[in-house]
C-alpha cells in the first residue's frame, strides 16, 4: 500500500548557520500520520482537542467490492468476497486507540478498539460467544465462526467487535521495554490482516482464513534489543470470547527478528493447547506453527513468504486432522499512488475439515493498488483457484474471480 508521506515544512529565507563540530545530529523526526476526513472535522472542536492532548486517535473507513466469477451460486471456500456477481460492502471500519509511543522510555497507558459496524466480512471474523446470535443459519464450522450467511438471509450486513483492549508500556521490563494488552485482540499468525487498508487484496488466502483471526486473553511482547523481540499469552482459544463451553486454557509463543539496517525479517509464532475438538460445541482447538520471512530488495520492490502447520485430534468425523500451507507475495512499488502485487499460495486441507472439500488447493492472485488522492483506494484483482482433488467451486475443480474494490478512508 502507498505510505503517507512526511509533511515537510518550508525553508527559512537566510540560511540556518553552522552547528559547532561538537555538536550531534539531530535524530530525524517520524512522518506525522496522515489525518483523514473524521479527525479533521473534529479538529477545531472541544472533543478534537480533548484526543488531541490524550493522542488519541478515531478514524476508519468503507469497503465495498463487486466480483464477477466463474462460479454461479458461491465464491465458497473462498469467503470475504464469496458472492459471484454481486455488491459487496465489506467494511464499515471504526478504529479508536489510545496509541502508546515505545520510543519514550516511560510508563503509559492506552486503548484500542476495532468494529465493524456492519459488513459481510463480520460474517467470517466473529468470535464464538460474541454477538454470534446474529448468524444462525445453518451448522457452526470452522473455529468459532459461523458460515457467511448466503444472499437474502436475515444477517446478511452483521456487525463485529473484532478488537477490543487495554493496554501499558512497562519501560522497565526487558531489554527495550514490553508492551502487555489485555482483553480481545488479533492473532499475530498470518501475513494477511482482516483490516482492508492493510492487507494487499479484498480475497484472502486460505492459509489466513482457516487459521485463527482474534484471541482473547493477555499478550506481553518485550523487546530484548533493536534485533529480537519475544512474546508470550495466555489466551481462551481461537475466535472465542468469554464462553465457558468454548474456552480452553492455549498458550502462543513469539519470536521475531529484525535488524534495525537489514533487508530480512523473520517471524516465528507457535500456539499450543489440547487439541481436541469439542464436539458438543461443534468447536475446534488446534496446535499451530507459523513462520514467515520478508526480503526487501530495495526501495521498490520485496517479497514475503508466509508457512504454516496447523493440527487437530479426535475430529468426529475423520480423528486426526491436519491442514498446512505455504503463500508467497510479491510486491513492487511502481510509484508513492501505485502498488502491484502477486500472492501464490498452496493449501492442504488433507481430511477436508476446514474448507469441507479434502485435496491441495492452490490459487495464484495478481492486483493494484491505486491511491489517487490520500484516502482512496482502488484495487482491481484476478485470481484463480483450483482443487483437482475435488470439486469445491460450484462442483467444479477450478474458478475463476475478478474484483474490484474501493475503500474511503474517513
Amino acid at each position: 500500500m502507498p505510505m503517507p508521506m512526511a509533511k515537510v515544512d518550508p525553508k527559512a529565507a537566510e540560511p540556518a548557520p553552522e552547528a559547532p563540530a561538537t555538536e550531534e545530529p539531530k535524530e530525524e523526526e517520524a512522518p506525522a500520520p496522515t489525518v483523514y476526513l473524521l479527525e479533521r472535522m473534529l479538529k477545531d472542536t472541544w472533543i478534537g482537542q480533548t484526543m488531541t492532548d490524550h493522542n488519541i486517535r478515531l478514524y476508519g473507513w468503507t469497503a465495498m467490492n463487486y466480483t464477477v466469477g466463474s462460479t454461479r451460486f458461491s465464491n465458497a471456500p473462498m469467503y470475504f468476497n464469496d458472492q459471484p456477481n454481486h455488491f459487496q460492502m465489506n467494511q464499515n471500519w471504526l478504529h479508536f486507540e489510545k496509541a502508546i509511543d515505545t520510543s519514550k522510555k516511560e510508563f503509559q497507558l492506552g486503548f484500542v478498539t476495532d468494529s465493524i459496524l456492519p459488513g459481510t466480512d463480520a460474517r467470517t471474523t466473529i468470535s464464538r460467544g460474541l454477538f454470534d446470535k446474529q448468524l444462525t443459519q445453518g451448522p457452526l464450522s470452522r473455529d468459532g465462526a459461523i458460515p457467511p450467511a448466503p444472499i437474502g438471509t436475515s444477517e446478511p450486513y452483521p456487525f463485529d467487535l473484532y478488537q477490543a483492549y487495554v493496554q501499558a508500556f512497562l519501560p522497565n521490563l526487558g531489554g527495550n521495554g514490553t508492551t502487555v494488552k489485555l482483553g480481545k485482540f488479533a492473532t499475530p499468525f498470518e501475513y494477511e490482516v482482516v483490516q482492508a487498508v492493510d492487507t494487499p487484496f479484498v480475497s484472502k488466502s486460505y492459509l489466513f482464513e482457516y487459521n485463527p483471526f482474534t484471541h482473547t486473553g493477555v499478550w506481553a511482547q518485550t523487546q530484548l534489543n533493536d534485533t529480537w523481540m519475544v512474546g508470550n499469552a495466555f489466551v481462551l482459544g481461537s475466535d472465542t470470547f468469554i464462553n465457558a463451553p468454548t474456552n480452553r486454557f492455549t498458550y502462543f509463543g513469539q519470536l521475531k527478528w529484525a535488524p534495525p539496517e537489514g533487508k530480512n525479517t523473520a517471524l516465528f509464532n507457535f500456539m499450543l493447547t489440547n487439541p481436541k475438538f469439542n464436539t458438543p460445541n461443534a468447536f475446534a482447538f488446534y496446535n499451530a506453527f507459523n513462520f514467515q520471512f520478508t526480503h526487501k530488495f530495495n526501495d521498490k520492490a520485496s517479497y514475503v513468504l508466509d508457512t504454516t502447520y496447523s493440527y487437530m485430534n479426535d475430529n468426529p468425523f475423520v480423528g486426526f486432522a491436519d491442514w498446512y500451507g505455504a503463500v508467497n507475495y510479491f510486491i513492487y512499488k511502481h510509484t508513492d499512488k501505485i502498488t502491484s502485487t502477486v500472492r501464490a499460495e498452496v493449501f492442504n486441507d488433507t481430511q477436508g475439515v476446514r474448507t469441507g472439500f479434502a485435496g491441495l488447493y492452490t490459487e495464484v492472485t495478481y492486483g493494484v493498488a491505486w491511491s489517487p488522492k490520500p484516502g482512496v483506494i482502488l484495487r482491481p484483482s484476478v485470481r484463480y483457484d483450483n482443487n483437482a482433488s475435488s470439486a469445491p467451486f460450484d462442483g467444479k475443480s477450478d474458478m475463476w474471480t475478478g474484483a474490484f474494490e474501493l475503500i474511503f478512508r474517513w
